[in-house]
């Protein structure tokens, strides 16, 4: 049984899409390629993979199988490059990093092994907490820089703001659900559908600032500071969220699917960045380190 790993992004594409005219623009190749592509992937496997419908694809129950496996493959493939391109710094001493909360769950686990093969020798300290409290330890001078959500910080005169990357927000939403039938969502269509609030790193203030923009409200079904309680809620189909794409996993932890759509009228996102204060400098050992981060970070949110 053999197939490439060519075939899996199309068929990961293709089962995070729905749409063959959308996988096929990800993955930057034609229709007709896309399909022949995924047949020849089902030949291969000899299983239907998914079901074709007017108004787009949903995946069978082997389909969803062998979505996880796909996803590990290529994962660890990609890890396996990136091995081969490590290379250890000899850069001593002590970095004091502050980090949002969403970024210690969902960014440093991701991340951690990678920088400490590339700084070995240097002794890196991670402090979790709010914004605020992490913003004030850096103004004191606690910490030497902050992780932290960019687009989620007042853009006070006394702070030095790099954006590294920005994660589009997307609905959240479970497979079979009324609305993915629909070629187009609007932030009117989920108006009135359960919304599950995550309660963490300014998310609520953000986000409902965004409802309120185009003048819609939503309508508030549960708050929760845990990530995974609103992916298993939503895997469940008991309410909808908007989440950026940095924090998105396909599956909750009982193994259910999350799908995620593009909302029209609706373009926000959540912006990761590092955070210093303008008349600090930083240390030669913590310079190396944001200029590590900054290239590790994108490669990241590239995966993501």
């Amino acid at each position: 049984m053999k197939f490439t790993l060519r075939q899996l992004e199309f068929y990961i594409a293709l089962a995070e899409t729905l749409q063959v005219s959308k996988a096929a623009s990800r993955c930057h190749v034609s229709q007709s390629s896309m399909t022949v592509a995924l047949r020849n992937l089902e030949d291969t496997l000899s299983a239907q993979l998914f079901l074709r419908q007017p108004k787009g694809i949903r995946l069978t129950a082997e389909g969803e199988r062998f979505l996880a496996h796909a996803y590990t493959i290529i994962n660890s493939s990609r890890l396996a490059i990136d091995d081969l391109h490590r290379s250890p710094e000899t850069t001593v001493g002590t970095v004091r990093i502050g980090i949002a909360q969403t970024l210690s769950a969902y960014l440093l686990p991701e991340i951690l092994n990678d920088i400490e093969s590339r700084f070995p020798l240097l002794d890196i300290t991670y402090y979790e907490a709010t914004a605020p409290n992490l913003l004030n330890a850096l103004r004191q001078q606690d910490i030497d820089f902050c992780l932290l959500l960019t687009s989620n910080i007042p853009q006070d005169g006394d702070l030095a703001v790099e954006t590294f990357i920005r994660s589009l927000r997307q609905l959240w939403i479970a497979p079979g659900h009324p609305l993915l039938s629909q070629s187009v969502i609007r932030l009117r269509d989920i108006e009135k559908l359960p919304y599950l609030m995550l309660d963490t790193d300014e998310y609520p203030t953000v986000i409902t600032d965004v409802w309120q923009h185009d003048g819609y409200h939503p309508h508030i079904h549960f708050r929760s500071n845990s990530f995974e309680a609103v992916r298993s809620l939503v895997a469940q189909g008991k309410g909808i969220t908007i989440l950026s794409d940095l924090v998105y996993r396909p599956w909750s932890l009982n193994g259910q699917r999350v799908i995620r759509r593009t909302i029209e009228d609706c373009i926000t996102y959540m912006d990761v960045g590092v955070v210093n204060t303008t008349d600090r400098t930083l240390s030669s050992a913590a310079q190396k380190l944001v200029d590590f981060l900054r290239q590790l970070i994108v490669r990241f949110d590239s995966r993501a």
